[in-house]
């Protein structure tokens, strides 16, 4: 063939006389199926070796030099030599030979460069332009425009905060557009800024964007017939051309990490990645079904079929039996992370009640029955009969038979509602053990006892069992709702075997109320039973009870703790935080929010801060005034014979923030959406809806967004002809919000008015819309 086989190769790519098109160094024949010119170049670190017709030529490079790194495309190559010297070779289209046309020294080592693509659009013979990235944080624009003082002529240059690892140049989609500049960093980011077509200049504003803790690195490849990026990091990314708003979009894909990949096309995969990972090479195809949502693009979604309604789940660490015989990653292969998720439903049988019924919500039960029925048929058949109509007709009668078998069985496995119980108390319920590291498989579902609800779980660790993650379950029995009463209460002790299955240590009943809330708290357990706060300790039959604290307004709803306090939503009164005396025993209710809430969820934002949502849809930031829990606490131990805790000498809540989200947030956490990206609020509604409170680091952000907001009231569309504002402020007056859906609204708004905007806030259209996007980015 030609090539060799003995040195690593740096590039290799098909070549072409005519200048008919082409992709990465990839794309290695043309649309008849073969090669025009039949020559392929291939780049090694001693020189550059052009195969023409089974005959090879070599360039070797001079003295003792080595080439660091190269790029090629269908026409054009250029090489980086140690020490910062490129040479750029170019294919004489009449001779079909490759020839040094150009040398030029960097003044820095070069790290990485790309010589772009030839454009079939466009019809062109060559690129334009090639990007440079050098050792000192710098990546130039270098002209291949013909000519003595054209070539490889600097252009523009910009300077980065780490050393470029890989740089592309992708071709502009119109023949007048920009092209895109792709920069992928050592410090795990990536820039992606615009190059003018005509001059080569690089545009002032990169939109920068965190991937991973790897150095980046950037190929191209096709993608529903467009040039795409794929970029490779902690986890593989993607950056493309978004026809419906006529922007570039990133968005992760759900995959194995990568370590190299570039284009792959055959028959069978006409668009396809080949990539390494680890020793292995494979072949991916990326699906492009769904990729027209927008912002659902950057989640990756994982469905499981529950039973019930799922009323809460946790995360348990656990350790599992290593399976490996040689010993090697012994102590990676005990690591395991599970899902907890317990279901009920109320006004519901549970499965054992519904299949003594004569109802299976699977359909085995009648899928059962009809093959039994056909085996009954086909014993009664007629061997002899060789009347071939009548086959015929019972052939098709069966085809008929299998086709209202399948549609009633498509309609069985559907969601049924089932048999209804004649009178309340009942419940259907379980706990399901999930692994998320193999698409949230189901690892085992152990059903409730007849009429018994599990309504909320917990990891916790206590100290007598040496910190091994448990999981308890608070459940009810027999409970109804109007009026709000139960048999009883219980908390239940699982421990995970193996990562793998639930073991019952032991079951505790508990009086004053239902089971709502439980937390872990200093190696303890902390349970919300109706108006009573208690803490558990771990016994060898049951738990045993350490202190409590009673007569709360209602219902403990929520529970977070955090150090020696514990943050608890009750069901009408808002929250209230508590702390634990260690010295006496107690626990003491430091401060509670005067303004009376329906607490549904709520999260720990620091040790004085939590953020509640209610059941009216409303997200509040509450936060304890600065003092307060130094003045409760009982030096001489005297407090207790007369404190009383009344109301009016405990402290209170200081609202930060508010806002009307619309919907009841049935939950929220803080976290990051990417490894990296700013820590946000992301809050969840009862109608599936996911949302984030992004918090603002500069006066200059939170000014800016200010003021789009309050112009956008105004000039933005009212579909409704309602007021922005009123709307934010439907049960209590906004506060230290910005509406993000109100400013992402500018991008939709005609030209006219965004220049109008502009002009008030003394900036540009383009700057407006790249605030909005790094805003975006920095979340997704």
């Amino acid at each position: 063939s030609g090539f060799l086989t003995n040195a690593p190769t740096l590039a290799c790519s098909a070549l072409r006389g005519g200048g008919g098109g082409g992709g990465d160094g990839g794309d290695a024949k043309d649309k008849d199926g073969g090669n025009s010119s039949g020559s392929y170049c291939q780049i090694h670190p001693s020189g550059v070796r052009h195969i023409q017709r089974g005959q090879a030529k070599q360039w070797h490079c001079p003295g003792l030099k080595r080439i660091e790194c190269a790029s090629a495309n269908t026409s054009q190559v250029l090489i980086a030599l140690a020490g910062g010297e490129v040479i750029y070779f170019e294919l004489d289209p009449l001779s079909g030979n490759l020839t040094e046309t150009a040398t030029r020294n960097m003044k820095a080592d070069v790290c990485c460069l790309d010589v772009g693509v030839v454009s079939a659009k466009s019809g062109a013979a060559r690129s334009l332009f090639c990007a440079v990235g050098c050792r000192d944080s710098t990546v130039q624009i270098i002209s291949l425009e013909p000519g003595p003082a054209n070539l490889l002529k600097p252009l523009s240059f910009t300077t980065l905060k780490s050393r470029p690892n890989s740089v592309k140049l992708l071709p502009p989609k119109n023949a007048n557009d920009e092209l895109i500049l792709m920069m992928g960093l050592d410090d795990g980011s990536c820039l992606r800024a615009t190059v003018d077509p005509v001059t080569g200049a690089i545009g002032t504003s990169p939109t920068r964007r965190f991937l991973g803790a790897r150095p980046v690195s950037v190929s191209r490849i096709p993608l529903e017939g467009e040039s795409s990026l794929l970029l490779l990091s902690s986890r593989p990314w993607l950056s493309r051309f978004d026809r419906s708003s006529g922007k570039h979009v990133m968005a992760p894909l759900s995959y194995a990490p990568l370590d190299h990949g570039c284009a792959f096309s055959s028959e069978a995969v006409p668009e396809g990645v080949v990539a390494t990972a680890g020793k292995t090479l494979r072949i991916i195809s990326v699906d492009t079904a769904g990729m027209e949502g927008g912002e659902d693009e950057a989640f990756n979604a994982n469905r499981v079929d529950l039973r019930y309604t799922p009323r809460q789940m946790t995360l348990l660490a656990t350790t599992a039996s290593a399976t490996n015989d040689d010993g090697t990653n012994a102590a990676a292969a005990q690591r395991k992370v599970v899902l907890a998720v317990v279901e009920s439903d109320y006004n519901d049988y549970g499965l054992e009640e519904k299949k003594s019924l004569g109802f299976d919500p699977s359909g085995a039960t009648n899928k059962k029955s009809k093959d039994k029925e056909k085996d009954d048929d086909a014993m009664d058949m007629d061997e002899d009969s060789d009347d071939e109509n009548n086959v015929k007709k019972e052939d098709e009668e069966e085809e008929e038979d299998e086709e209202e078998d399948e549609e009633e069985i498509a309609a069985r496995a559907t969601t049924v509602r089932g048999p209804v119980p004649p009178e309340a108390g009942h419940w259907g319920s379980c706990i399901r053990l999930l692994d998320p590291s193999d698409s949230c498989r189901t690892l085992e579902c152990i059903e409730m006892a007849r009429n018994e609800a599990a309504l909320c779980c917990t990891a916790v660790r206590f100290h007598t069992r040496g910190g091994e993650s448990l999981l308890a379950v608070g459940t009810v029995t027999g409970m109804t709702l109007h009026p709000l009463k139960q048999a009883s209460s219980h908390v239940i002790l699982f421990r995970v075997i193996n990562g793998e299955r639930l073991q019952l240590l032991h079951k505790t009943t508990v009086d004053d109320g239902p089971v709502l809330a439980l937390a872990h708290f200093q190696g303890r357990l902390l349970v919300g039973i109706g108006r009573t706060l208690r803490l558990y300790e771990m016994g060898k039959r049951q738990l045993l009870r350490k202190c409590e604290l009673r007569g709360l307004p209602t219902f403990v709803k929520t529970l977070q703790t955090a150090g020696d306090r514990a943050y608890f939503g009750d069901m009408m009164r808002s929250l209230h935080i508590v702390r634990y005396e260690a010295t006496t025993n107690r626990l003491v209710l430091v401060a509670n929010d005067p303004s009376p809430r329906p607490i549904v969820s709520q999260e720990l934002l620091d040790w004085n801060t939590v953020a509640v949502g209610d059941k009216f849809g409303n997200i509040s930031v509450l936060r304890l005034p600065r003092g307060t829990d130094t003045a409760t606490v009982d030096l001489t131990g005297q407090r207790a014979l007369w404190d009383s805790s009344r109301d009016d000498s405990t402290a209170k809540l200081e609202t930060l923030c508010q806002y009307y989200v619309g919907e009841v947030v049935t939950s929220m956490t803080r976290s990051s959406l990417v490894a990296g990206g700013s820590e946000c609020l992301i809050y969840v509604t009862v109608t599936g809806r996911i949302g984030a409170l992004v918090p603002f680091t500069s006066r200059e952000d939170v000014e800016f967004f200010t003021q789009l907001e309050g112009y956008l009231r105004t000039d933005a569309p009212r579909p409704t002809g309602r007021d922005p504002q009123a709307y934010r402020s439907y049960y209590a007056p906004v506060m230290h919000v910005v509406d993000g859906d109100l400013c992402d609204a500018f991008n939709s708004l005609p030209h006219e008015e965004q220049t109008r905007i502009a002009d008030r806030l003394d900036r540009s259209v383009g700057e407006i819309m790249k605030k909005l996007e790094d805003t975006r980015t920095s979340l997704l």
